[in-house]
């Protein structure tokens, strides 16, 4: 019983039914994210600050979360490959972030009510099948503790241990689509363009700057197709989260892209935008530097040797 006492989390087989679920990083980094969520509202102190954390949510850096995931022979992962993996889980919409990368984000596991169902009624384990089970994992704690151990996130110091998760799959799940919107919303009630699963979603600024770029789009190629602008805000705040965009950042960079002859028909949106950030980027700023100058050489021209001494 000692591990319904400090936090379980029930894993449902048919998570192997999920491709990614093949990725043992993924899964592990996944499986992380679901047991440091907080259960209940709680205040975490992370690096130097407070955070007011609703259930299902987390705060941490990529490079922590990488400490937590090492290979056999203790390396960590990178911060790179982290922040990868976390894309993923939003892309997906298992995840949201918000927050700057080094100084913490805060991870929001969407529908999280539903991995925090109690278990009851659980059936009583025999005395030898719990002694078989404690000693197992004293020899894996054994073997596996020494690679890693010392790995252990600040994050995970600093915040409540409060994990009685569970993790169903949605195909285990019975809860109504309704209710799960309301659950969505509790969490991100800055959300005022959304998906009904929640799987895409903006703010107003978001949204804002979603009708902004539509409307310049209109102006180019009036007959664009009609901008999808819960999918537009939901890049929008992609770019601002993940990538570390401002909206003005945003703007002014499709503003420039709408005046470039060639960009201007072969980039209609925000995911495209996105997409090509570092290239257009650096064609902008090309262009604002205008063409490189060279001196032309000039042989006739004696000057360098008017210091010469004979």
């Amino acid at each position: 019983m000692e591990n319904q006492k400090n936090g379980y989390i029930p894993l449902y087989r048919s998570i192997k039914k999920k491709p990614w679920a093949k990725d043992v990083f993924l899964r592990t980094l996944w499986e992380n994210l679901l047991i440091d969520a907080q259960r209940q509202p709680y205040a975490a102190r992370f690096k130097g600050h407070v955070w007011h954390l609703q259930p299902g949510q987390l705060v941490v850096t990529a490079a922590d979360l990488g400490l937590a995931l090492c290979d056999r022979k203790g390396k960590p992962t990178s911060r790179d490959a982290v922040e990868r993996m976390l894309g993923f889980f939003v892309r997906e919409g298992m995840i949201s972030m918000e927050g700057e990368k080094q100084k913490g984000r805060v991870i929001t596991i969407l529908n999280y009510a539903q991995y925090a169902e109690k278990v009851s009624n659980l059936p009583a384990q025999t005395s030898a099948h719990t002694s078989a089970h404690d000693e197992a994992s004293a020899v894996a704690a054994s073997e596996g503790m020494g690679a890693h151990g010392a790995a252990q996130t600040s994050a995970q110091h600093e915040q409540e241990d409060n994990n009685n998760t569970k993790k169903p799959t949605s195909e285990n799940s019975d809860e109504s689509s309704d209710e799960r919107l309301k659950k969505f919303l509790s969490s991100h009630p800055e959300a005022v363009i959304y998906t009904p699963n929640g799987s895409k979603w903006g703010s107003a600024e978001d949204l804002r700057a979603a009708e902004w770029i539509s409307a310049l789009v209109n102006t180019i190629k009036p007959t664009a197709r009609q901008a999808n602008l819960t999918a537009w805000a939901n890049d929008i705040r992609l770019m601002r989260v993940l990538d570390g965009r401002t909206h003005r950042e945003v703007c002014e960079l499709f503003k420039w892209v709408s005046k470039d002859a060639f960009w201007s028909i072969n980039v209609l949106c925000p995911a495209k935008l996105r997409e090509k950030w570092d290239t257009l980027s650096l064609k902008r700023d090309a262009a604002r530097r205008g063409p490189a100058t060279t001196n032309a050489l000039d042989f006739d021209n004696t000057d360098w040797a008017e210091d010469m001494k004979l």
